[in-house]
């Protein structure tokens, strides 16, 4: 039962993750020396697509891999990013430093300039996503931290360090950070918010009840865009204790808490944190109220939400008609939004799952009238969709 619901647990947590409704990587459009600086400035790993405009796999990538939400979510949460065409004079600069046979190269570089990760070849979400944490957890080298905290450095700036460092390679620093303040250090008012702020690991803490008082303040320090996404970890962490101990009570405090805290996104949280609490659990009716709200929630244009909901209902109730006939609806509504093929696609098979064959060819049909006199390569893709549904039917027949 413990295995199972770990496995849960990893399943919820990646999934709220992939429905933050960002964008990609963003990339810095300088020098790649000067966003050595930024990174150093920053405290944060440096990391550079070292390509060519020729080179295929590099294509695939800025396509495929670096503009999905969760890629961009976490590179831009914990690295300073840049593309470097290396037949630039640029890149030919940074090549004299750093060697670069094949492309794409990868590069993970510390704030010192020294390399923590190279690869070579392109990637996949998945396997990007495990390099990039692998060289992270290598970026702070909480070991040395360790020794020097142990003979007795405390600095505010090394104890700032040192709390990011642990949380970063996923240890607790709440230990270190109660410690720390007992000891009553000559701090300011600004320096202590900001040193509550780094500790708010978790939801059920002291230092996350500090940051809630204090939310006010604690955002004009450090942006809204990082209390945010500070405010949804701490969270999650909560909702991630709540389903390994089966504490319902924790999972409530943890929305309580997002929703009062967060400065945007509160109920797109709520109702995704629901979503997959209660299939964990296997509530279903819960579950669909909360499907249903999240759809509700999303703005006009925004067909990434009801995309998401739809496949989750389609992965987890394939065998129900009636919840298919909902996600149908939703995909529906996110091909009306955007029109392009992968929605299209998604649509098409909501239908076939739900053994709609005919309306599907009809949506294709109309569909590649369209394509016809815009996209041809759009057009060659719709076309083998309708011989996929046609296949499908015939089968299924």
């Amino acid at each position: 039962m413990i295995k199972m619901k770990s496995f849960f647990t990893c399943m919820f947590l990646y999934l709220i993750v992939s429905t933050t409704f960002g964008q990609g990587i963003k990339f810095e459009e300088t020098t790649w020396k000067e966003a050595l600086e930024k990174a150093k400035a920053a405290d944060k790993p440096l990391f550079v697509d070292a390509f060519a405009q020729w080179c295929g796999p590099c294509k695939a990538m800025a396509k495929n891999v670096f503009t999905k939400e969760e890629v961009g979510k976490f590179f831009n949460a914990n690295f300073i990013n840049l593309k470097l065409d290396m037949e630039t004079p640029d890149g030919r600069d940074f090549e004299g430093i750093y060697s670069v046979s094949a492309y794409p190269t990868l590069f993970f570089i510390d704030v010192k300039g020294k390399i923590i990760k190279k690869v070579v070849g392109g990637q996949q979400v998945e396997g990007l996503l495990r390099i990039a944490k692998e060289a992270l957890s290598k970026s702070y080298n909480t070991e040395d931290l360790t020794k020097e905290y142990d003979g007795g450095n405390r600095d505010y700036d090394f104890m700032i360090k040192y709390i990011k460092a642990l949380n970063n390679s996923g240890q607790s620093s709440l230990k270190v950070a109660n410690d720390y303040l007992q000891s009553k250090p000559n701090l300011t008012d600004e320096q202590l918010l900001v040193f509550q702020f780094e500790s708010a690991t978790e939801a059920d803490t002291k230092f996350f009840e500090t940051i809630m008082q204090k939310k006010n303040a604690v955002v004009q320090l450090v942006g809204e865009e990082a209390f945010n996404e500070k405010i949804k970890s701490a969270c999650k962490a909560t909702i991630q204790k709540s389903i390994e101990y089966d504490t319902p009570e924790l999972f409530q405090e943890a929305l309580q808490k997002s929703d009062k805290t967060l400065t945007a996104d509160a109920a797109l949280f709520r109702h995704s944190s629901e979503m997959m609490y209660y299939q964990t659990f296997h509530q279903k009716d819960a579950y669909l109220k909360a499907a249903d709200q999240l759809a509700k929630k999303a703005d006009k244009d925004d067909y990434k939400t009801l995309r998401f909901v739809a496949e989750d209902i389609c992965k987890n109730y394939k065998e129900d008609p009636k919840v298919l006939k909902k996600a149908s609806q939703l995909a529906e509504e996110a091909y009306e939004i955007l029109p392009n093929y992968d929605n299209l696609y998604f649509y098409c098979r909501t239908l076939i799952d739900g053994g709609e064959f005919d309306k599907a060819t009809k949506v294709c049909n109309k569909a590649l009238e369209e394509a016809k006199s815009k996209q041809a390569q759009e057009a060659v893709q719709i076309e083998g969709l309708i011989n996929y549904i046609k296949t499908r039917k015939e089968n299924n027949g």
